[in-house]
């Protein structure tokens, strides 16, 4: 069950590149960029480390059940509120920040919100689903876009275009303070390990997640390569001038196999279906969360047909998201997306320490508690 897990934090290390995480870094390439992310790397793990061994202390059990446990009810609603708003935002940053690009490089003059329509419904109609179809529907989706994305990836690093002495001159910054909004950015990428405040209910008692090197391992790769490689292509100049830097960089490269020939066309497939299970998972996860703020709401992993709850919020949803884009434009998108970067970053700090209060208090009860005696023995004399 552990490999499920493991989904989402590759999957979470992959999106970084959708929302505006490495843009937000090259801005910042010259004043704090290279030591944030290297002090996110050790934060990020350490992070992840103390809440995957805090939640696991609660097997069978999601945030909403763990809070509710030693909160009033009022002050769950408003934790878990919060909670939802942060995670619907996720998803309706990436399916905006998405539709302008596939509009921005397929079709121009194509209407701008009739790619954001089908990926909203298809985000309305996964995100409804129970949490173990969408734990099997993304496991089928990482399988088949995963290899293929890191192909992209690792043909980038090789690429003979690849210009090694723009990457050692800004790494050479890596003196220089680092700045918050980059810190801030640069953690995003290891933030697959909060799905456990929902997929924990699909866990087994006494389930043990092993392998935790793999956290810092590829979220790592992630993150120096979406932050290195379209300055290796475009030099620490020139990649200032893009909006969407990874969409410029995949269409720098091309292949010769076959009919497939420019990269960039294989890159938006494959982050149209990566954009989709990504909204799925936080849309879903929001969705739960909502939910959970009824005081008689009892979760269940498994319910065929969906109920009808799960349509209408994650209709509320879809309907946010064409505000949010009437509303919005490029420069708004930008300062959204930093804005929820830092504000996301409060959020996992706070609920690591939230997660380990209650595990401190937990522990702290159970030491109070008397011993049980034992029966007295009865012999005959």
């Amino acid at each position: 069950m552990a490999r499920y897990f493991y989904y989402h934090v590759i999957y979470v290390g992959m999106i970084n590149v959708m929302l505006f995480v490495p843009w937000t870094l090259i801005q910042h390439r010259f004043n704090g960029a290279v030591s944030g992310m290297a002090i996110a790397i050790v934060f990020g793990t350490l992070i992840s480390y103390l809440t995957i061994s805090f939640i696991l202390r609660f097997p069978g059990m999601g945030f909403a059940e763990i809070i509710r446990t030693y909160f009033s009810h009022g002050v769950t609603v408003v934790i878990l509120i919060l909670a939802a708003f942060i995670w619907f935002m996720a998803g309706m940053l990436v399916i905006y920040s998405y539709s302008a690009t596939i509009q921005q490089f397929f079709n121009p003059d194509m209407n701008p919100y009739l790619f954001m329509l089908l990926m909203t419904l298809a985000g309305v109609w996964g995100a409804s689903r129970c949490s173990r179809s969408v734990q099997f529907a993304h496991e089928i989706m990482m399988l088949l876009c995963t290899p293929l994305i890191l192909m992209i990836l690792f043909k980038a690093i090789f690429s003979p275009w690849l210009d090694w002495d723009a990457i050692r001159v800004t790494s050479g910054y890596i003196r220089t303070a680092p700045s918050f909004v980059s810190l801030c950015a640069a953690t995003f990428v290891f933030a697959g390990y909060n799905t456990l405040g929902i997929f924990n209910r699909l866990l087994p008692a006494g389930a043990k997640i092993k392998y935790r090197w793999i956290i810092p391992l590829f979220c790592s790769f992630f993150l120096l390569v979406s932050f290195f490689i379209p300055i290796g292509f475009h030099g620490t100049v020139g990649v200032a001038d893009y909006l969407y830097i990874w969409s410029i960089t995949a269409d720098s490269m091309i292949m010769e196999y076959g009919f497939v020939y420019r990269v960039l066309y294989i890159f938006l497939l494959l982050y149209t279906a990566l954009s989709l299970m990504f909204a799925m998972n936080t849309w879903h996860t929001a969705m739960e969360f909502l939910k959970a703020c009824h005081p008689k709401h009892k979760p269940k992993t498994e319910q065929f047909p969906a109920p009808a709850v799960n349509w209408w919020i994650n209709l509320a949803f879809a309907i946010l998201t064409f505000v949010y884009a009437f509303w919005t434009n490029e420069q708004r998108n930008q300062w959204v997306n930093q804005y929820w970067l830092i504000t996301r970053t409060f959020v996992d700090i706070t609920t690591t320490v939230l997660l380990g209060w209650i595990v401190f208090r937990g522990s702290r009860k159970k030491k109070k508690q008397p011993p049980i005696p034992r029966d007295a023995a009865v012999t005959d004399t």
